[in-house]
């Protein structure tokens, strides 16, 4: 009688129960992180080398994570720091829970997750998903203020714009700042924003026959390349705020009410003019998801003072005040500063 032949191949299940591995499909590796919480994707970088390169490098997956947390219920998110700066959180506030995170500097600009931020003398860009930093190389400048981040969609680069130098992130071979020349003299102004490829920022003028105190200038992030934004003489004889609304460049002034304007393809219009008592203490730190432009006090609050954010309804015409009592460490002392966040999202995106 003819002995059966013996099966040497196992099921998928029985090599998995003794120990041995399975070739999941890289499609369905994937498919299989993507139903994970962001903070458990973040750890299972250390699982391989390929599941590090999905989580941190592939752009499809890094943008549906950025998707998914604007599909998510929308958290308020704040940067607070001491008057020294010893101290600089971000504060996140949902309806679930609270969280702070310490920031390796001063506040900035924020983009996509990312947070540009300066440390005795040098700009660090910190990410608050993966809580990962990158020191980017000492500069001479002394503008430290003025340091903006921007992304290119196109090219799906990030750079950071210091003054007159550019520096693009993930940059293996140089690794250098980058001297941008031909620009008009000009003083760059902290609160500065980036929509669609674009920064934006108001300057102080240098010229003796200037005939307005600032001008509107935008910096193209992927040419590289300067330009001089036409804007209403009106606006560049006072410091402003901008803003990204529904990702047309927009104006906010708050020195007698408060007024928004914004950019259009044939100029610019005025789309709101209210009063507001005391409109000139505060400033306009942006528009959130759902379309109410954001205000924080101008002045420094002390540390026994309660932190409040107006945020302003435009198609409802209501303003509503949202105190941040208890949100953040009460570590923090002396005189206070606030910055918000409107559209906070989780970014997996290595920096290095």
């Amino acid at each position: 009688m003819k002995r059966r032949q013996e099966v040497t191949s196992t099921s998928p299940t029985r090599r998995l129960l003794h120990g041995g591995d399975i070739n999941v499909p890289l499609d369905i590796t994937v498919e299989i992180l993507k139903i994970l919480p962001t903070k458990s994707i973040v750890r299972f970088q250390c699982v391989s080398k390929l599941w590090s390169s999905i989580i941190s490098r592939r752009r499809d997956f890094i943008d549906w994570i950025i998707t998914r947390s604007l599909t998510q219920p929308p958290r308020d998110a704040y940067f607070i720091a001491s008057k020294s700066y010893t101290e600089c959180y971000l504060t996140l506030s949902s309806s679930n829970a609270k969280e702070s995170i310490l920031i390796p500097g001063e506040f900035r600009h924020y983009l996509r997750g990312l947070v540009c931020c300066s440390n005795s003398g040098k700009v660090t860009i910190y990410n608050l998903t993966t809580r990962q930093s990158f020191n980017l190389p000492e500069t001479k400048t002394m503008h430290m203020s003025t340091c903006f981040l921007g992304y290119d969609p196109i090219e799906n680069q990030y750079k950071v714009l210091l003054s007159c130098q550019v520096f693009t992130l993930g940059e293996t071979k140089t690794k250098k700042w980058k001297t941008i020349h031909g620009v008009g003299s000009h003083l760059p102004l902290p609160g500065g924003v980036c929509i669609n490829g674009t920064i934006y920022y108001q300057a102080g003028t240098t010229e003796w026959n200037a005939t307005s105190l600032y001008k509107l200038m935008s910096f193209d992030v992927r040419s590289e390349e300067f330009y001089h934004v036409d804007a209403p003489k009106t606006l560049m004889d006072q410091r402003l705020s901008l803003i990204n609304y529904q990702g047309k460049l927009g104006f906010v002034c708050c020195a007698k009410g408060v007024e928004v304007w914004v950019m259009e393809t044939q100029g610019w219009s005025k789309i709101l003019s209210i009063e507001m008592e005391g409109s000139d203490k505060w400033r306009s730190m942006g528009v959130n998801r759902g379309g109410e432009i954001v205000f924080v006090n101008l002045a420094p609050y002390k540390s026994h003072e309660v932190l409040c954010v107006l945020y302003y309804d435009l198609n409802r015409n209501s303003k509503r005040y949202v105190e941040l009592e208890g949100i953040y460490p009460k570590k923090i002392n002396n005189v206070i500063s606030i910055w918000t966040v409107p559209d906070f999202v989780e970014n997996t995106m290595r920096l290095y």
